[in-house]
């Protein structure tokens, strides 16, 4: 329900703009699903935090977490000008699924994991082109340079077991992680074709993380990550069957750094987040 009204208040805001700016430009809405392999810093960096508790007691932990795999979806709506020099997007991938499992053994201690993950990313962009500096056989013609805002939330109910012996043992944490990510980049897009387009862009910004852990406790401990780099990029081919109406496919990648102490071992560890695969967008123009 939640993400349901984001999505509305979305649309909602882009709706009651839509009058006051009609004629000027052109508008568009549509949906963006994103198929994708995903290694979580958060949970990694809970790896990394539990083994430091285990080797404090002299016990070592031996885990694999898998790469999650699932989807990421929600609206896409943009806006460009009548002469093409700006434009702005917005994708709200609030609709997501994602499976992930941790198995290992720590000691005799067999482990025991379920994980119930919900990740929500937006990506905010304004766009300019610079093809007003170049003529036909200049690469200015071509390029676009945007600055965007990526805000990625993760949520995580965790279940921790261990199998003894002497009996089962769980344990229930809840990680909270906000992301949010300032980008520069640029980009190029080329017409094979009247209708056909290929383009390829990169980002690179900062990741500032608000990272929170409750413990089987109920105790909260906010932990402070570091600034980190980020980079994404996308390589796309686009298709225009008919009038209005735009098909996009491509290839997407992000990562970002999550460097952070330990709340109770202060053990400083680094991991890595990174989502990358296929993309699809079906969009109106108007």
């Amino acid at each position: 329900m939640k993400k349901v009204l984001i999505v509305s208040l979305i649309l909602g805001c882009f709706l009651a703009l839509s009058p006051g700016i009609s004629g000027a430009g052109t508008f568009m809405v549509g949906g963006k699903y994103w198929y994708a392999e995903w290694e979580s810093a958060v949970l990694d960096w809970f790896e990394k935090d539990i083994s430091a508790g285990l080797k404090e007691q002299g016990v070592d932990l031996q885990s694999d977490i898998d790469t999650g795999t699932g989807y990421l979806a929600g609206p896409l709506l943009g806006y460009q000008t009548d002469n093409g020099k700006w434009a702005v997007s917005l994708a709200a991938m609030v609709f997501s699924d994602f499976s992930q499992d941790w198995t290992g053994n720590a000691g005799s201690m067999m482990l025991d994991t379920n994980v119930d993950t919900e990740r929500m990313d937006l990506d905010f962009a304004v766009i300019y082109a610079l093809s007003q500096y170049g003529d036909a056989w200049s690469l200015f013609k071509y390029t676009r340079v945007f600055a965007g805002y990526k805000f990625q939330k993760v949520e995580y109910d965790l279940d921790l077991g261990y199998q003894t012996f002497m009996g089962d043992r769980q344990f229930r944490y809840k990680l909270d992680a906000d992301v949010h990510m300032p980008t520069l980049g640029i980009g190029f897009v080329y017409p094979i074709f009247e209708k056909l387009v290929v383009g390829l862009q990169g980002g690179i910004g900062l990741a500032l993380t608000e990272l929170e852990m409750t413990d089987p406790d109920g105790v909260k401990f906010d932990i402070s990550p570091d600034a980190s780099i980020t980079y994404n990029g996308e390589f796309t081919v686009t298709w225009l069957p008919i009038e209005h109406l735009i098909i996009q496919a491509g290839l997407r990648g992000q990562m970002w750094y999550l460097k952070a102490r330990s709340p109770v071992w202060w053990e400083e560890t680094e991991s890595e987040d990174i989502t990358w695969g296929p993309t699809v967008s079906v969009v109106l123009a108007f």
